[in-house]
């Protein structure tokens, strides 16, 4: 394999070699169904989708786990501490992220777990890090991460541990005690505003915090080592480098050998956020009229490791291209075709498109190759350039190449 990925551990683009050969696992953040996802989330799963069909195009069987969070704190607020509320709203927006996921031809996981149907993996994963030293009680039955205690925090993010300690007890914003800044809940001892959103555990009653949700998941699904963790930019701090000190500190192993993280989708050069009523969902661009493949081809359009910057005239113009690229692949599989042989469009396509890809995944590029493939085969069909055998190649080219595009 000849795949180069860009890791965020080292920030260095490096060749991709599996674990095992032939096989690879991905783990992915999903999506926090206490609201609906946007088309910001979506930028996010349609480049990890790229990723993995791209690992399946170059023969790796892929082991995909990808989380549902469904409890978290704005999820137990949306249900006002309500249990059988809260697993009504979040299974309605897992409802819907699934049917919007199929349309946009990103390919199901392997695994889909929801942190609710978790909870023993993290309580156990909890002990043991509090019996490793990294983990700590605090005065109200919580359970944190003590940073301090795992060296290497930091790696992933290149931010530097808080050298903070409090004296005494310290309360924090959600009203959670920690002894140093920067430490983070494991477990968080239930309060009368949780209702009666809660766990009887070992740890006593309560519930887990969101950090510990996606290593236990991961580790139950691919193991306490394995390929690739994927997600947006966000989540690099504080999240995937707290994910690294559980994980790294309860199994004492390397927890991912590569990470992958996808930039942010702007709108219109403004960030996108409720109060400038910028914030729009794939349903909001259904009902406008706009196509799953224009979205996906319009974020395809922009390589994942830069800044997208979402425009209606962009998505109309990502229409207009599929029109034409659609109207000459029909015309290069109807039209006559003559005997007379040409140079191997069919290989070098594929050549051409096989190097983008495996350089970091640029799509930008594996796109223009593909369009000018469908283009220059049309072009010699009205020339009568284009033999039969070499226009059953290009088909056949032009379908691998989508198999990853997804976007005919």
């Amino acid at each position: 394999m000849k795949l180069k990925l860009f890791n965020t551990l080292t920030r260095k683009k490096e060749r991709f070699i599996p674990i095992r050969k032939g096989r690879v696992g991905l783990y992915t953040c999903g999506p926090s169904v206490y609201g609906v996802p946007h088309i910001g989330n979506f930028r996010t799963y349609t480049m990890e989708d790229v990723l993995k069909r791209y690992l399946i195009y170059s023969g790796c069987k892929v082991t995909h786990a990808m989380n549902i969070t469904d409890l978290e704190d704005k999820a137990v607020r949306a249900a006002h501490g309500n249990l059988a509320k809260m697993k009504s709203i979040t299974e309605k927006n897992t409802v819907l992220f699934k049917k919007w996921r199929d349309e946009l031809c990103i390919l199901p996981p392997s695994c889909m777990p929801k942190a609710s149907e978790n909870i023993s993996e993290m309580v156990c994963m909890i002990k043991r890090l509090l019996k490793k030293g990294y983990a700590y009680k605090s005065e109200d039955g919580s359970v944190f991460y003590s940073i301090s205690k795992f060296k290497k925090y930091g790696q992933l993010s290149k931010r530097p541990i808080p050298k903070i300690a409090f004296k005494g007890r310290c309360v924090l914003k959600d009203d959670y005690f920690q002894r140093e800044a920067g430490d983070f809940v494991l477990w968080k001892a239930k309060r009368k505003s949780d209702g009666n959103i809660f766990w009887k555990t070992e740890l006593g009653k309560g519930r887990p915090g969101w950090n510990i949700e996606c290593s236990a998941m991961s580790s139950k699904f691919l193991g306490a080592h394995f390929d690739i963790h994927a997600g947006g930019i966000d989540n690099i701090f504080s999240h995937h480098e707290n994910e690294i000190a559980q994980s790294e500190g309860a199994f004492g192993t390397k927890f991912v050998n590569y990470w992958f993280h996808c930039r942010h989708l702007i709108i219109n050069g403004e960030k996108m956020s409720k109060s400038l009523g910028n914030v729009y969902t794939l349903g909001d661009l259904f009902k406008m009229g706009f196509t799953p493949r224009a979205i996906r081809y319009l974020y395809l359009s922009t390589h994942y490791r830069r800044r997208l910057n979402f425009t209606f005239k962009g998505l109309r113009k990502a229409e207009k291209e599929l029109k034409h690229d659609t109207k000459c692949l029909h015309m290069h599989t109807s039209s006559k075709i003559c005997k007379v042989s040409s140079p191997k469009l069919a290989a070098s396509a594929l050549a051409k498109f096989e190097a983008a890809m495996d350089n970091d995944l640029d799509t930008p590029r594996a796109l223009e190759v593909f369009c000018s493939t469908i283009c220059e085969a049309a072009a010699r069909c009205r020339q009568g350039k284009l033999s039969k055998n070499e226009a059953k190649e290009v088909k056949n080219a032009i379908m691998k190449m989508d198999s990853v595009l997804r976007i005919l």
